[in-house]
């Protein structure tokens, strides 16, 4: 009988139109992606209603007897049918059994007890039972239930409750633990004195409506202590609904969630030049709203936190809550063959590493451009297989470089920086290579002595509650203060001193927070190299020439 089963199974599993036939129904039942799927659930939902409305009919009598015999016999068969198709896809047993015979020495145990155990978990299953029961015309009512294969909202819903299962088997208990107590309490000092309460039934009954805080009134205490435990129980109940409600709103805010991905991800594939951004910090916020400006490319956000998801939502993209680093996302993604490139600009090297790796893993040949946080990490980007990366410090940098040296050429005149920071120290650096006369202002004396250690001579360190050095600077002449401390508060503070005081010539700001850019104007600043702004456009430029070549 084994070999017979195994001989079987080798002839099933080379069977091209057995394997067809049942990818077919597998399919049509349960891939909602299957371009089929959807006229076949109108059709089942069709009967179901049908169905329904006849049964309903029925009871006036006013139904023609053939229309009852189609219900009965038509509809029902197909319910059966497909309650038979549905048990054939759910599983492929033939190909445990050629998997399990290439083992060394399997047990009958082996081959059929862990199919045999799979199969039962499905027919015992809550979808299963209730298509099982939905056959018999006496149970038609339970069909309705059966839209929940059909309706893909309907049954996302149970799929979220069916995750806090836990909670519910906790709840399960709680609550016949609660009912019974009450209920045999109830029972004991209320039997013989309350003529409503009749039985121990009827005492239960009285404990799960006044748990559920339905109360119906048609029993009710009548002791001093059957009205205290009704008092107790009410107060139980309460809780256990405001617990219900809780398990319920999370699970179905996390399937929302979900839901809304999905149609995004579909979206996504109907746009028609569609640049993806996995980041949706200051830099990716900059870049969508210039493209969505633009009206060239539409901004797809990619992003897991959820304060930027409901702010890129808020700013009406289209947004997918997701971690960058997941390979079915960027499967998905690419189905619609529609994305002109993708950039990651997280402040994470490691994180956009990652999701450079998992996309080509993918796709070998999107283009990807990347945000890099770290100027020693340069190696490891480029070993992924990015196309570009850029520095954000680095694209301010070389246009404050050329700024500041064409003013220095003309002028002949040093240039001033107040802090050295992370936004100025590598431009710092660059002028001084050039020979250009740097004087540097420091506040913090770790920051002063990095100066000093990097060669500079002109390095002064000041106390932010003393403001000779500012009344100094005021009276120069021809020379260019550029502020870049690391809170821009400092910088709107050292720009209206130097206006307010008489300072003339240029006052330039290097800002990475765009927030702050509409104070530096109106306190006096000249010019501000926002590095979001900046790289920015470059990452579009980046985007625009990829698609021109």
């Amino acid at each position: 009988m084994h070999d017979l089963i195994l001989k079987l199974s080798r002839m099933i599993d080379r069977s091209i139109r057995y394997q067809t036939t049942k990818s077919f129904f597998r399919s049509l039942l349960t891939d909602t992606n299957y371009p089929y799927k959807k006229y076949f659930d109108w059709f089942m939902i069709g009967l179901i209603i049908t169905s329904i409305m006849i049964l309903i009919f029925s009871k006036s009598g006013r139904l023609p007897g053939w229309l009852i015999e189609i219900d009965l016999y038509f509809i029902t068969a197909i319910f059966a049918v497909e309650y038979l198709l549905r048990v054939w896809v759910s599983q492929d047993i033939h190909k445990h059994i050629l998997a399990t015979s290439k083992m060394t020495n399997p047990s009958k145990k082996d081959y059929y007890l862990i199919p045999l155990k799979k199969r039962l978990e499905y027919l015992l299953s809550l979808p299963a039972l209730i298509d099982l029961i939905a056959i018999f015309p006496k149970f038609r009512i339970i069909r309705l239930l059966k839209l929940y294969h059909y309706m893909h909202g309907t049954s996302s819903l149970f799929k979220a409750l069916t995750r806090k299962r836990f909670e519910f088997i906790f709840l399960g208990y709680m609550l016949l633990g609660v009912t019974f107590s009450f209920g045999t309490v109830f029972y004991i000092l209320e039997y013989g004195v309350n003529e409503n309460l009749g039985s121990y039934l009827d005492a239960i009954y009285w404990a799960f409506v006044t748990i559920s805080t339905v109360g119906y009134g048609d029993i009710s205490p009548v002791t001093d202590t059957g009205k205290i435990i009704s008092m107790f129980g009410i107060i139980i109940g309460i809780a256990m609904i405001s617990f219900v409600t809780s398990v319920m709103v999370t699970a179905f805010s996390e399937r929302f969630d979900e839901l809304r991905n999905a149609d995004n991800l579909n979206l996504v594939s109907k746009i028609n030049r569609a640049v993806i951004i996995n980041g949706y910090g200051h830099l990716g916020m900059t870049i969508a709203r210039k493209l969505q400006l633009r009206g060239l490319y539409e901004p797809v956000i990619i992003e897991d936190d959820e304060d930027k998801v409901t702010r890129a939502r808020e700013d009406g993209y289209k947004v997918i809550r997701a971690d960058g680093s997941s390979a079915k996302l960027i499967t998905d993604l690419y189905k619609g063959n529609n994305i002109e490139a993708m950039l990651t600009l997280t402040s994470s090297d490691i994180d956009n590493i990652y999701f450079i790796l998992n996309a080509k893993s993918v796709n070998a040949d999107v283009v990807i451009y990347a945000r890099m946080n770290q100027h020693n990490l340069r190696r490891q980007y480029y070993a992924t297989g990015v196309n570009t990366i850029l520095e954000p410090y680095d694209v301010v940098d070389s246009k404050a470089l050329s700024y500041l040296t064409r003013h220095h050429e003309e002028d002949k005149k040093g240039i001033i920086f107040f802090g050295y920071t992370h936004k100025s120290k590598h431009l710092c650096q660059m002028l001084h290579k050039k020979s250009i006369e740097v004087t540097i202002y420091e506040t913090d004396s770790e920051r002063y002595e990095s100066a000093k250690r990097d060669g500079f001579v002109n390095v002064v360190q000041v106390d932010e509650e003393q403001q000779e050095y500012l009344e100094h600077i005021k009276m120069l002449k021809g020379y260019i203060v550029v502020c870049a401390m690391k809170e821009d508060a400092f910088n709107v503070y050292y720009a209206i001193s130097l206006r307010s005081g008489g300072f003339e010539d240029e006052i330039v700001a290097l800002s990475d927070s765009k927030e702050d850019n509409r104070k530096l104007i109106l306190a006096g600043v000249s010019k501000i190299f926002d590095m979001y702004e900046e790289s920015a456009e470059r990452f579009i430029e980046l985007i625009e020439k990829k698609e021109s070549s």
